[in-house]
């Protein structure tokens, strides 16, 4: 009887131990939290001051504002940027926008054949020096975000409080269908 409970505790110890949540499934410690609203805000410079990307079609800066809930099983923002009847024809949406709780993924929407590379596409191209190409994401709690790593040169993760985190799009990114990128953040 005492081998059979010295066994029982052995095997509920490996079980506690195996269910504890380790650093490993975090290596750089952030946790975004499941449930938070997020809501995003494009904004573009080139050449002048930074201005909403909606300004460029003559429309209020928060007109392409965008509202999410923080999913683990769900892209946040599926069609960010999609607006019908813009002056230069409907954007079906830019990017597959999708939070993990340590990563931020970006994923270029228009197919090759889509009409927004003849029309649309044409305000971005190659990125020269001086151009950037904002995403705000507000969080309506902290997020503990200090800094973020891209998986592409060209952009970069600007933290401004403790609730703004700024994805900058910059000189040398290249918009063409199929490009997607991450931010691994710390």
């Amino acid at each position: 009887m005492k081998n059979s409970k010295i066994i029982l505790a052995a095997i509920l110890g490996m079980f506690v131990v195996s269910g504890c949540d380790s650093d490993d499934d975090d290596p750089a410690g952030i946790q975004l939290t499941e449930g938070v609203s997020i809501t995003m805000r494009n904004t573009l410079e080139e050449g002048g001051p930074e201005g909403s990307f909606p300004s460029q079609f003559g429309a209020p800066d928060d007109a392409f504002d965008e509202n999410a809930t923080l999913s683990f099983s769900s892209a946040e923002f599926p069609t960010a940027l999609m607006q019908s009847g813009t002056p230069v024809g409907d954007i079906p949406g830019l990017y597959a926008i999708d939070f993990t709780s340590n990563q931020i993924s970006f994923a270029v929407l228009p197919q090759a054949d889509d009409p927004f590379w003849s029309g649309v596409a044409d305000v971005f191209g190659v990125f020269p020096q001086g151009k950037f190409d904002r995403y705000y994401f507000t969080f309506a709690q902290p997020h503990n975000i200090t800094s973020g790593v891209s998986s592409n040169s060209a952009v970069g993760l600007r933290v401004d409080s403790d609730t703004v985190v700024v994805v900058e799009i910059m000189e040398g990114y290249e918009l063409n269908p199929g490009v997607s990128w991450t931010i691994d953040l710390q």
